[in-house]
């Protein structure tokens, strides 16, 4: 069962509307669906306790050091990582695609290749939203750049499918929402 749902992001207003932010939005989202009734920092992160999601999180270390408030935070709740359900961008995905897996590798995100050092396993579900569009030269840029404006509208319908992703997962289980979301991805031609 889950019991902690963290966005993974970047802190602050220069990363707020780039790629690599999306699990934080995706939490903005799901705060929008369910108000926090209580905030609070804790552990370098800010948690928000809501009615219908439980307990959401944002950690405030920058992206690659995103682990260390979640085994701290582990710890004090007695969470095991199953029951830690991760939002984040993937590059390798293409935009407005999302990905829901009970386990796996980082696939080279280093948000989650800390997530799974400090848990010492790849044992983590979560749901993966694609930031991948055509025109992509370095990825390292790529994923800290904003969203063009003709991307906006899709962005906000995979915010939206990432959350009804979550109420599946809570309700349903992992495996479900894996065969409600997970839909084929089409070829991006980088040559556009």
């Amino acid at each position: 069962m889950i019991s902690l749902i963290v966005g993974l992001g970047n802190p602050g207003s220069k990363y707020e509307s780039t790629r690599h932010n999306v699990g934080f939005r995706a939490i903005d989202e799901l705060l929008k669906r369910s108000p926090a009734q209580s905030e609070r920092h804790v552990h370098r992160a800010l948690l928000f306790e809501t009615e219908k999601y439980g307990l959401l999180c944002k950690p405030l270390t920058f992206m690659n050091r995103s682990g260390e408030p979640l085994v701290a935070i582990s710890r004090e709740l007695e969470l095991s990582p199953s029951q830690i359900l991760l939002l984040y961008d993937d590059f390798a995905l293409n935009l407005g695609l999302i990905r829901v897996r009970q386990h796996g590798s980082s696939g080279g995100h280093n948000g989650l290749e800390s997530v799974i050092d400090t848990l010492q396993t790849t044992h983590v579900p979560r749901v993966r939203m694609g930031i991948r569009a055509e025109g992509m030269e370095s990825w390292v840029d790529f994923v800290l750049e904003d969203f063009r404006r003709s991307e906006r509208p899709m962005v906000a319908e995979m915010l939206d499918l990432c959350c009804d992703a979550v109420e599946t997962i809570l309700q349903d289980g992992v495996a479900t929402a894996m065969n409600r979301f997970n839909k084929k991805q089409k070829p991006v031609d980088d040559n556009v």
